[in-house]
Formats: structure tokens, sequence, C-alpha cells
């Protein structure tokens, strides 16, 4: 009985490509699934794997809910990959909302953005992708390679622009660019104009 089940949400599933604009792609155990309309969830499990937008995701346990599948939770060996955006994101929890393009990891993650050049590890990610901004909390700790030089930075907060390659770097900032030395409570680094502007209990060392 729970095979025949099992198989029926499995049918249902596949036919939610026909039923809206983008399609999913999806495998793994199910082990739960809800049709009750506005409160319609399936938990994968056993390796789940998902395909929506961009964005390919791996987890031991993945959630789908919200009609459309809206909303992804994930739990436990999670890895995003997005080949579009050429970056990868490895951790043990996510949320991902469809509807706000909004990418958000509560735990330690770590981040490899191959088409910034830029790796990446910190306690909090909120990633909105349709602004292509990636905002790191909790002991932040990058790099990134700019035109042969590697930029180091550590600090409690980066808010860094993908589109800019504009940093803005917050809370004990420590930034060693082009060779120099930064430390400040603030420091903003603009990779594309190549300007460094830095604010309160400044130091540093420069070699010249």
């Amino acid at each position: 009985m729970k095979r025949k089940f099992l198989l029926l949400a499995a049918m249902l599933l596949l036919s939610l490509p026909a039923l809206f604009c983008d399609e999913i792609e999806f495998n793994g155990g199910i082990s739960r699934i809800v049709l009750k309309e506005g409160k319609e969830s399936v938990v994968l499990s056993q390796g789940a794997y998902v395909k929506v937008d961009s964005l390919r995701i791996v987890a031991d346990e993945m959630n789908l809910s919200g009609s459309g599948w809206t909303t992804i939770r994930c739990t436990g060996n999670v890895v995003v990959e997005d080949d579009e955006r050429n970056l990868s994101i490895r951790s043990t929890s996510l949320y991902y909302d469809r509807n706000s393009e909004l990418l958000l990891i509560p735990s330690y993650f770590e981040l490899e953005d191959r088409g910034n050049e830029l790796s990446a590890s910190a306690s909090h990610l909120e990633y909105d992708m349709a602004d292509e901004t990636l905002t790191l909390t909790g002991r932040v700790s990058m790099s990134k390679l700019d035109n042969g030089d590697i930029v180091r930075i550590g600090a409690e907060k980066v808010e860094y622009d993908r589109t800019t390659d504009r940093l803005s770097i917050k809370g004990g900032a420590e930034v060693t660019y082009k060779g120099d030395e930064y430390y400040a409570e603030v420091v903003v680094l603009d990779l594309e104009k190549e300007e460094i502007s830095l604010d309160g209990k400044i130091r540093g060392t420069i070699n010249g």
C-alpha cells in the first residue's frame, strides 16, 4: 500500500511542469506529500536532488512547499551548483524563495564563485539573486583573485556586489590588497575602480 502511495505521489509531482511555467526536475525518496490546496508540500530524502531555475541542489532532506513549489528548505550535506552564475555552495542547511529570488543559509558555509574568482566561508549567507548581492556574516574569511593579486579579507560582515566588484567590509575589518595591509572598523573596496576607503580606528602597513 505504501509503495502504491509513493508511486502515485511521484506521478503527481511529475505532472507539475505542465501546471507551472518553470520546470522542476527532482529525484530521491519521498517520505511525505501533502496535496491539500494552499498547503502543498513534498519531503524528499535519501539523497534528494532538485533542479530548479538555474540551481542544482543536493541534500540529505529537502522540503518543497507553496503553490508551484516556490519555497525550498534543505538540511544535511547541502550542495548547491549554479551553472548560470558559475558558483557553488556547501553547507548543512538552506532556504530558497523562488518568488523573491532570495537564498539564505543560516549555518556555516563554504562558497566558490568561479565567475568572480572568489572563495569565502562564514556563519550566515544572504544571497539576493535578483540584485546579485551577497551578504556574509559571522567570522567571514574571503579571498579573491584580482588582476593576478590575491585580496584577503577577514571581518564580521561583508557585502559583495557581484556586478560591480565592490565590497563593503565591516566589523574588525582586515584587508590585504596589492601587498598592503589595512585594519579598520569599515573598509570599502572597489576593485573595478581600484579604490579603497577606511573608517574608524584606522591602521595599516603600506609597502612603498
